[in-house]
């Protein structure tokens, strides 16, 4: 009898997948091709410059689940859509694969070098696989939970690798691919002539652009691989620029004046209020990029009081907030309340899963049934960008409504890392985030204890079992009703307090071509914004 997976794989195959599969299964042997802009002809040369309001933490993509510079590195998979703008894998350095329960074979591009000089073979692929879930310190580990730890991959042929899997992974293609930050290739080679330590700030990837130089807090500058396997519009190989410039500026009032008094090319997610005079620049256009959109979000800290152990104060939080309110001062047009871990459009998302409302007198019924000293002072440590900060003064004062003191503890984005992230050293914290490409992968990071962004360290009886049920299933009803049953468990437990959704934004200057939007209107994916691609016409 063929197995649940193989009877999807070829429905698949024949057309008549939906969204789900498409994004999880088969192994299509085309690349999209490069369209230039408008009928135009992509012109070589020069500097792009952009605005990233974080800054980089290692370049070493295994140690560093931030911004790692995605342009120096290709990963097995790209993310595309289809034709119908349907998500799924599309080739990158793998130009087939077949999917079976207990692994994937990739067929690896033949002649891709990395910047080294080295070549791209089965045993680096083999290498890097290894390395993703055998290291301690590895962010990739976590969203790669079904391969073999013990086994994790099988070089069958110079261009053949297995990756070996313990169960079933609807999300292990996804994982592979470049939505997931941490996952790309890197030299083999220049580990084994320089030391691992040396990746975190030497990058050595097979990507359309070579790492020149990183200043922490100040900037990153790549340049051309003259060498890049992909080809352009024109027949040559891309990228079409020179070098990008990625000026790290935490702050989007100086990054927005910086488009426009014409000194940079792009900037991500301006502030609904900033809206109507980036629409009136005449050197630049602002476009709408719902891909970008980010969750805002807080969570408490499980490991140490006051919330550890007390249900009833997280959820006098939860209900302490008037998510309307805060969407509307702080999205100006370009927000709307959101109460939920998913959003729209994506598999499980469902608006009869329970949610907190605005609901104040609870919130007093609760504190009080919390046994916690009134007032109850306690500190949210904050990013210190600019919105976080303004979010984090409107949620101080409707805390301060029902009785709570919150002094704001406002660090910079490595700190914050450091601090939440790797120290626990908080109470609780704001977060923003985005939509998940696929949930498997991403609520596993999320919500188990160990996972790689599962800050608030809060255990959820039940909840790890039905994740891993929902990514070893193949059918998207399935999945849908696990991650809503899943979803009301996070619910009850209260570790996190979801407020608004900020509705996502390019602002580009319009000197920068090639910039892929999207069938459904959305710009570019989270890691991989296709610079390959660009051009600038003067």
């Amino acid at each position: 009898m063929p197995s649940q997976y193989m009877t999807n794989r070829r429905r698949l195959v024949q057309g008549t997948g939906g969204l789900a599969a498409a994004g999880m299964l088969g192994s299509p042997a085309f690349m999209p091709p490069v369209v230039a802009q408008d009928g135009a002809s992509p012109i070589r040369g020069g500097e792009a410059i952009v605005i990233w309001t974080s800054d980089f933490v290692s370049m070493d993509p295994i140690h560093s689940n931030g911004t790692t510079r995605a342009q120096i590195f290709d990963w097995l998979l790209a993310w595309r859509p289809n034709e119908n703008g349907e998500f799924g894998p599309q080739p990158m350095l793998a130009t087939e694969w077949e999917a079976d329960d207990t692994g994937v074979t990739f067929t690896l591009r033949e002649g891709v070098t990395f910047h080294d000089g080295s070549a791209l073979t089965a045993e680096v692929v083999a290498w890097n696989i290894a390395r993703m879930v055998q290291t301690e310190t590895s962010f990739a580990r976590n969203s790669l939970r079904a391969v073999d730890v013990d086994n994790p991959a099988t070089v069958i042929d110079d261009l053949t690798v297995r990756v070996n899997l313990t169960r079933p992974s609807s999300a292990v293609l996804t994982s592979l691919s470049d939505i997931q930050l941490e996952t790309p290739m890197v030299s083999m080679a220049a580990a084994e002539a320089n030391g691992e330590e040396w990746l975190k700030a030497n990058p050595v990837g097979t990507g359309p652009f070579k790492f020149e130089s990183w200043t922490t807090g100040d900037s990153l500058r790549v340049v051309r691989n003259e060498s890049y396997w992909q080809m352009g519009a024109d027949g040559q190989p891309l990228p079409y620029l020179d070098a990008i410039n990625y000026r790290i500026i935490i702050s989007v009032a100086t990054g927005f004046a910086e488009l426009r008094a014409g000194t940079a090319d792009w900037l991500r997610n301006i502030p609904g209020r900033d809206a109507p005079a980036a629409r009136e620049i005449e050197h630049a256009t602002l476009l709408d990029a719902s891909l970008f959109g980010l969750k805002r979000r807080f969570f408490f800290n499980a490991t140490i009081p006051p919330f550890q152990d007390n249900l009833a104060l997280r959820q006098a939080f939860n209900y302490a907030i008037d998510r309307d309110a805060v969407a509307l001062a702080l999205g100006a047009g370009q927000g709307r309340a959101h109460p939920w871990e998913f959003s729209p459009g994506t598999i499980g998302f469902d608006e009869s899963v329970p949610h907190f409302t605005y609901d104040p007198d609870r919130a007093v019924e609760l504190l009080a049934e919390s046994g916690v000293e009134m007032p109850l002072k306690t500190v949210m440590t904050v990013h210190s960008r600019d919105l976080d900060q303004q979010q984090a003064q409107i949620v101080q004062a409707m805390l301060g409504e029902i009785g709570v003191e919150v002094e704001l503890d406002i660090v910079e984005d490595v700190a914050w890392g450091e601090q939440v992230r790797v120290n626990a050293d908080f109470e609780f914290a704001s977060q923003q985030g985005g939509t998940p490409s696929n949930p498997a992968s991403t609520l596993q990071t999320l919500f188990e204890v160990d996972g790689e962004q599962g800050y608030a360290r809060g255990e959820v009886p039940g909840l790890p079992e039905l994740l891993q049920a929902a990514d070893s299933t193949y059918d998207p009803a399935e999945q849908h009703d696990l991650y809503v049953e899943a979803q009301g468990l996070m619910h009850e437990a209260a570790w996190w307090c979801y407020m608004w959704f900020e509705t996502g934004n390019v602002l580009l200057h319009n000197r920068v071509k090639g910039v892929h939007l999207l069938p459904n209107g959305e710009s570019g994916i989270w890691g991989s914004l296709r610079e390959s691609e660009w051009w600038i016409e003067e």
